[in-house]
């Protein structure tokens, strides 16, 4: 008697679990964009082991752009940076230092969306004291949060480059 209670019992909870509903929508979790300076040896070296060169294909490597698309990839990398620089003007983040242009490699990893996954970045001006490169990657990081690349591919992609910024 007290085995078919238990059964019963068991049975009952099995069909009550299996018939609710969740009414909670899972959401994905939105990954924040890592912000490197690669004149952080530890943090350049921490990117270098998740191998992203080898999930990410590269924009415009001639086996992953057509002739045809070059204009477009092109064209939203351009934009990009311009968005880049009016960002940085627009937080009012100024460079204090003499030089009339500010010299940066880039390497910016993107998901297919063109949502940035991880930008880094080193500044060649010797005169940029350590101060303001630390104020910039936080600048890059409040950027990448919110900017995208205008393109979309049906992979993640990165691009790398230097780029010239005006010192207002």
């Amino acid at each position: 008697m007290k085995l078919k209670s238990t059964l019963c019992i068991l049975f009952i909870l099995a069909i009550i679990s299996c018939k609710q509903k969740t009414t909670e929508k899972e959401t994905p979790a939105m990954k924040e964009p890592t912000v490197v300076s690669l004149d952080d040896q530890l943090a350049f070296n921490e990117l270098k082991k998740l191998k992203l060169d080898s999930t990410y294909t590269n924009l415009l490597d001639p086996r992953n752009v057509t002739e045809a698309e070059f204009k477009t990839v092109r064209k939203s990398w351009v934009e990009f940076h311009k968005k880049v620089s009016a960002f940085i003007k627009e937080e009012n983040f100024k460079w204090e230092v003499p030089d009339s242009t500010i010299f940066i490699v880039n390497k910016i990893y993107f998901d297919k969306n063109g949502a940035i996954d991880y930008y880094a970045f080193r500044i060649l001006n010797d005169s940029v004291p350590e101060t303001k490169r630390e104020e910039y990657e936080k600048v890059l990081q409040k950027f990448s949060k919110e900017i995208k690349i205008n393109l979309q591919r049906d992979e993640q992609f990165a691009q790398c480059g230097n780029t010239k910024y005006l010192n207002y």
